[in-house]
């Protein structure tokens, strides 16, 4: 088996890819950060509720504490946990959230960049049958201009979406995975190759729950086109389903290996009040795109804020130089002759996605998001310019060859040793590449200070956005303040998880007494109280499926406070220890069983030892048969 990793183990472009990649990167090097970003200081302060779960001795983090004025949200239901897993490492290393944040989004661009010069090189291999000089610095490019595409930019620095930009790492490897996977079939290395694919795809849809939606139809359609151009290749319609086989189970098996984010999303997401997610702000209706501004050069900090019209705050161009070799790869699909037919096939597909893709992204397209309701969890269609960016620098990097050949009057063959023309092409390309989006390289920057850092900056942000609060279906009258939010609105707040913490987590409504001790943490509250005979003590945290509550520590059942679902427990007079702990459900259980249990499977998959001797040989890429 040909190794996977040898084809993209490090080489002298990959490495100028990841030094050109830090001047993409610059802003990050600054003392301030861009908390002002649409999603600036969320990417913070989630990590900061995740972090304090984990410490609390959630393995799995479900609950964010600060949420809602301090009754927290089980916001890791709803987002996915794998960018933050990569943050709390740095973290752990000694970095303040906001740097872990910074290194978190250092390492997606690399690889993002990484990823696209890896496949767009396999492409250029598989298309013309054999490795040549053109192909290296044709995936140079590729993965530049990847990186340095405007809407990576913005999802950086204008949205400063953790998880949405991560999501853009993923897109290449998936592909590339999966292409290996369909073109080399039941080959010798099958299993590893399809651990391989179900590892990065999974990978791909626990870094965002966009990515079920949006990404996925993508994949598919993919599956399906690689599937029609293996049986051009083969003309053998057993091969072929030998090898929709082996799509199909890599996609079940990362469904399989995510199911223990997948199972509770599906059945305890419902009870969360889901319009605060769709309606207002997230309209999908106030966030399309016109066909002007996919090509206007404007750039802007603010919001997707002009529902009628094109004067919005924010910038949706695609790029004038992904714009340029997209029609050139246009061009190259319907009227040239000279490009091997494979990568002909996907240069055709490519632009069809992109086409399909900036069509559903404008006004146009109100219908189809209408007659399918569930897509307006997407909430912005121009997300979908995510995509876009991989499938619009992945067509540049496969004329790019064709492009050098044309415009330098010259072919070089694969050995020769004299590529200076070559090379200087794809210097002047790159130039261009990192010129245009130069002016796009920048931040609106404030200083770290110590209140961005923990539970004041969900508080404030809030306090600002009191639309954004959001409740779950046992909540029956909706609010905007609690008895925490004086608290953290206080100058001595700390962010205190001793026994005797800084919020008031508990409260006597019922009977008199006193509370002698509380403590909230990442995953858990509770504390000591004394009271006078029977009483009803009333836990200042949102009631959701998985609450533990003791008394004492023995268990005991617990009601939801009306009206705003909080969680009340009955005592006798005496002293006694009250503690909740966020724990388990029947799906959370299944989902982790389920995800063990893949997660195994694929390794004694990666361990099992190939048959020696059976090497079936691939049928080579030929056209197809004129006529068929």
């Amino acid at each position: 088996m040909r190794s996977f990793f040898s084809k993209i183990r490090p080489a002298p472009e990959l490495l100028l890819l990841f030094g050109l990649t830090l001047i993409a990167l610059a802003p990050l090097f600054n003392s301030g950060y861009f908390y002002d970003a649409h999603d600036g200081r969320h990417s913070v302060f989630y990590l900061i509720q995740f972090d304090a779960s984990l410490r609390d001795g959630a393995l799995w983090p479900r609950w964010a504490m600060h949420h809602i004025q301090g009754y927290g949200y089980p916001t890791f239901i709803l987002q996915a946990p794998l960018g933050f897993y990569l943050a709390e490492l740095f973290v752990l290393l000694g970095a303040g959230y906001t740097l872990a944040v910074k290194f978190t989004w250092a390492v997606g661009f690399l690889i993002s960049g990484w990823g696209m010069a890896a496949l767009v090189r396999y492409w250029l291999d598989r298309s013309a049958g054999t490795s040549r000089p053109q192909h290296r610095l044709a995936a140079l490019v590729a993965g530049l201009l990847y990186v340095f595409i405007p809407y990576h930019l913005a999802d950086i620095y204008v949205r400063a979406a953790l998880n949405d930009t991560l999501l853009l790492a993923w897109f290449p490897w998936v592909l590339l995975t999966l292409d290996q996977l369909i073109d080399q079939g039941f080959a010798s290395g099958w299993r590893r190759r399809l651990v391989l694919a179900v590892l990065v795809l999974g990978g791909c849809l626990l870094t965002h729950t966009f990515a079920l939606l949006s990404f996925t139809p993508l994949v598919i359609l993919f599956v399906l086109f690689r599937l029609a151009v293996a049986q051009a290749q083969s003309h053998d319609w057993r091969i072929v389903i030998g090898r929709a086989g082996l799509a199909a189970a890599a996609g079940l098996l990362a469904l399989l290996l995510i199911a223990t984010f997948l199972f509770p999303l599906l059945a305890e997401g419902p009870y969360l009040e889901q319009q605060v997610y769709v309606t207002n702000t997230y309209d999908f209706h106030n966030h399309f795109v016109q066909w002007g501004q996919f090509f206007s050069p404007f750039w802007g900090f603010g919001f997707s804020d002009d529902p009628a019209g094109a004067n919005d705050g924010m910038g949706f161009q695609i790029g004038v130089v992904a714009l340029l070799l997209a029609i050139v790869a246009g061009y190259v699909t319907v009227r040239e002759s000279e490009p091997a037919w494979l990568r002909r096939a996907y240069l055709g597909f490519l632009t069809v996605i992109s086409l399909i893709l900036l069509f559903l992204m404008t006004p146009s397209a109100t219908l189809l998001w209408e007659s399918f309701p569930f897509l307006a969890v997407i909430q912005f269609p121009w997300r979908l310019l995510a995509l876009t960016a991989f499938t619009l620098s992945t067509l540049a990097g496969l004329v790019v060859p064709l492009l050098l050949d044309n415009l330098l009057g010259q072919r070089v063959p694969s050995d020769s040793p004299d590529r200076s023309v070559y090379d200087a092409g794809v210097v002047i390309l790159a130039l261009v590449i990192m010129l245009a989006s130069f002016p796009y390289i920048q931040a609106q920057l404030s200083p770290i200070e110590p209140w961005r850092e923990d539970g004041r900056a969900v508080f404030r942000f809030e306090q600002e956005h009191p639309d954004m609060i959001a409740y779950t279906q046992w909540v029956k009258e909706p609010f905007t303040t609690s008895p925490m939010s004086a608290e953290y609105a206080s100058p001595d707040y700390v962010e205190d998880y001793s026994a005797n913490g800084f919020l008031t987590r508990l409260a006597i409504i019922q009977g008199s007494g006193e509370i002698l001790s509380q403590y909230s943490r990442g995953s858990s509250g509770g504390g000591v109280v004394r009271v006078d005979g029977p009483a009803t003590i009333r836990i200042h945290l949102y009631y959701f499926p998985g609450w533990q509550v003791q008394v004492d520590g023995q268990p005991v059942e617990a009601r939801v406070s009306d009206p705003h679902g909080l969680i009340e427990v009955d005592v006798s007079g005496g002293e006694h220890r009250i503690d909740v702990r966020m724990g388990s459900t029947p799906p959370r259980r299944a989902g982790t069983l389920t995800s063990w249990t893949t997660l195994l499977l694929l390794l004694g998959l990666w361990l099992y030892p190939s048959r020696r001797g059976r090497k079936r040989r691939e049928p080579q890429v030929q056209p197809p048969a004129k006529g068929s």
